[in-house]
């Protein structure tokens, strides 16, 4: 099981790292420039490549993490799917299914679900504070559930990988679109290859967009269910492999 998640993370940075690599090269090409990059070499070529894939991955993940992540998606989500879905006003849950949700925290863990809202605690501060808690909560019932399921693993891995391709494919389309504006005003003959770059990188960071938000919410649907049909009772407070959306 461990080994396997540890391929799961490896791919996540990997896939990322390998793409952007070899469109930079493409783009490069573009401009004129030749990268020393070797996506036809031998094992050596392709060694090294893959190296420098991995840690091109990491930097990526951590550009997805600490840009993407938390500057533009959880301030255009308003929060994560795991702290926003058990706001009372929040309507993913039904009434019926976050009370019991919330009973059944308070049961088995024996915490209070209720924050400790100071007098006269203004609507923007309460929900900051409830969203905080929301998040310890989670982080204990993602816990109690350990890896009684793979399912959580594999979703946070997917959100992990699709994470860093919208900030790849974001970047790219970035970088395509100076190369567009470049073409033009200098007048040279790769103003439609930039272009035709530029709205697939467009294109591709929407889906890339659009998957990350689901896995994300497919991540917090699954451990939520398994703590509720009883997997928090089976097991102790492991801490899993892998950790939360936004905390990578």
């Amino acid at each position: 099981m461990i080994a396997r998640f540890d391929l799961y993370d490896f791919v996540a940075n990997l896939i990322p790292g390998l793409v952007f690599l070899w469109c930079v090269q493409v783009l490069a090409g573009l401009f004129g420039w030749t990268l020393p990059l070797d996506f036809a070499g031998g094992l050596a070529e392709t060694s090294i490549l893959v190296a420098l894939g991995y840690v091109t991955g990491l930097l990526l993940q951590g550009l997805s993490q600490w840009v993407v992540e938390r500057r533009i998606l959880k301030p255009l989500w308003g929060g994560f799917p795991s702290e926003r879905w058990l706001l009372p006003d929040d309507d993913h849950f039904s009434a019926a299914y976050r009370n019991r949700l919330l009973a059944l925290i308070r049961e088995r863990l024996g915490v209070s679900t209720d924050p400790d809202l100071p007098p006269d605690c203004p609507r923007v501060r309460a929900r900051e504070l409830r969203l905080k808690m929301n998040r310890e909560l989670f982080f204990l019932i993602y816990r109690a559930v350990g890896e009684t399921s793979p399912r959580p693993l594999i979703f946070n891995a997917q959100y992990g990988l699709f994470r860093a391709l919208l900030a790849v494919f974001s970047l790219l389309a970035l970088l395509s679109l100076a190369g567009l504006l470049w073409a033009f005003f200098c007048r040279c003959d790769h103003a439609y290859p930039f272009a035709s770059w530029t709205a697939l990188f467009a294109v591709a960071a929407l889906i890339s967009y659009a998957r990350c938000k689901k896995r994300g919410e497919d991540f917090a649907q699954s451990v939520y269910d398994l703590f509720m049909v009883g997997a928090g009772d089976k097991t102790s407070l492991a801490t899993p492999k892998q950790t939360p959306p936004g905390e990578r």
